[in-house]
């Protein structure tokens, strides 16, 4: 169909880290350093990416720990902002995650971000609480909402999925030699 994008996903890359940063830097009063980038991919978090004819959009970091997941990070460069690509981004990284066996999503957002705060509640999260101070200002500090997301598996489904993931990882953990 002519003139339809492309929509992609994939995983993030050192290679891609100069247009990782510049998003951060347009999307966070506070980014991230390129050196927290760099730990979360040689961490083996779940680091999507979201391309659209091969141009990226945004990211997404989340670790996976056991059932659970903590969303580190997700933003969509301003240019491309409700377009439905943070939607996109989110559905994906829950679909991964839910792979995974994970049932339980935790994540953070500033008490300032009421769009971020209307996207996570228009995607069932739930506030259950806030840190103190947990954000960094130019000048002091914001407090953090926590918000959690529970995915409907069975333990079972759950376990699994964990289990397989689990498997996988120590099948191609590289042993250096």
């Amino acid at each position: 169909m002519p003139g339809k994008k492309s929509i992609k996903f994939k995983s993030l890359e050192f290679k891609d880290l100069d247009q990782i940063m510049e998003i951060e830097k347009l999307s966070n009063p506070t980014p991230w350093s390129i050196g927290s980038f760099i730990d979360c991919i040689n961490s083996s978090y779940q680091n999507i990416v979201i391309l659209q004819d091969d141009l990226l959009l945004g990211f997404c970091i989340s670790t996976v720990n056991f059932t659970e997941s903590h969303l580190l990070n997700i933003s969509i460069h301003p240019d491309f902002r409700s377009q439905g690509m943070g939607q996109k981004l989110l559905d994906k990284t829950e679909k991964e995650l839910t792979k995974k066996g994970v049932s339980d999503i935790f994540l953070e957002v500033r008490n300032s971000n009421i769009g971020a705060i209307s996207f996570y509640k228009k995607n069932d999260y739930r506030n259950v609480g806030k840190r103190k101070n947990y954000y960094r200002l130019l000048a002091g500090r914001e407090d953090g909402l926590i918000y959690t997301k529970h995915i409907n598996l069975s333990s079972f489904v759950s376990i699994s999925r964990f289990f397989l993931f689990f498997l996988k990882k120590i099948i191609s953990f590289n042993r250096g030699y």
